[in-house]
């Protein structure tokens, strides 16, 4: 007869073998996409759901400006046509001596070739203008578009990389409170300290441990709204290969007001 003993043992044996085996057959974690602050933009500049949808609408703008132009354009229609057919002249009341009444079977060909050119119509030429500029406010609306998902993706990306940064100080802190928990319990154990100072320390570890989980679980927030601003797979995991460093989106633009106001009149698409 097996003992409890014996068929825990198997149980536990049989248990490990089944989780082994399920982690062998678990599908390997995809590698993070590696996202630097110029890639960032790069994308949201031309690889996003609402900037593909602004391309689209200002090609279908200027596939209407071509529509609109082809009633100035000449056209050119050909047509062609074969009969076999017999005449009787009597069924039209035409007789003719030594002609026989019924002529044919013969073939009948008739082939005829036309152009139009229209040489002034005002109406299409108002459509074509209306249709050009509905083409020039779409470009624009699309510029203003781009502008918004960079400008939504930047701010994403920073916010991303200044909480990562923050997770990387609770994680030193968290690392520090542990090391006065060892000190304090060592002083304690020595007789030198109050088993306050340990409880003290212990409560310190706590809060700190607690700062990194909320940092965690806002870096994690950061990485999804970047992945959203990109049109990417909430679940896709980024790695943010940039820091908070002053040269992070850092751009050669005016300094002096009056040259700023210049360059935004002249570059703003909504101005153009």
């Amino acid at each position: 007869m097996v003992s409890r003993s014996s068929s825990t043992g198997l149980l536990a044996v049989f248990a490990g073998l089944v989780a082994a085996s399920a982690a062998a057959q678990a599908p390997a974690a995809p590698a993070p996409l590696r996202l630097s602050f110029a890639d960032a933009v790069s994308m949201a500049a031309g690889k996003t759901p609402v900037v593909e949808l602004a391309t689209l609408r200002t090609t279908e703008a200027d596939a209407r400006v071509r529509q609109a132009r082809a009633a100035l354009l000449p056209s050119l229609s050909g047509s062609g046509a074969w009969l076999n057919r017999s005449f009787n002249s009597r069924s039209i009341g035409i007789s003719f001596p030594g002609v026989p009444e019924l002529i044919g079977p013969f073939n009948n060909y008739d082939a005829r070739l036309n152009a139009v050119q229209t040489l002034f119509d005002w109406s299409s030429v108002a459509r074509v203008r209306a249709a050009g500029a509905q083409a020039d406010g779409s470009r624009a609306e699309r510029g203003v578009t781009v502008e918004g998902s960079v400008l939504t993706t930047a701010l994403a990306y920073v916010r991303a990389v200044r909480t990562q940064s923050v997770v990387a100080a609770r994680q030193a802190d968290s690392v520090i409170a542990t090391e006065l928990v060892g000190l304090a319990e060592a002083q304690r154990a020595a007789g030198v300290s109050p088993a306050i100072d340990v409880t003290r320390a212990r409560a310190q570890l706590a809060t700190a441990e607690g700062l990194l989980l909320v940092a965690r679980n806002q870096l994690d927030r950061g990485r999804i709204d970047v992945a959203r601003a990109l049109g990417l797979d909430a679940a896709t995991p980024l790695a943010f290969t940039d820091s908070l460093a002053p040269s992070l989106g850092a751009a050669d633009v005016p300094v002096r007001r009056d040259s700023a106001v210049t360059a935004a009149l002249a570059n703003r698409p909504e101005l153009r």
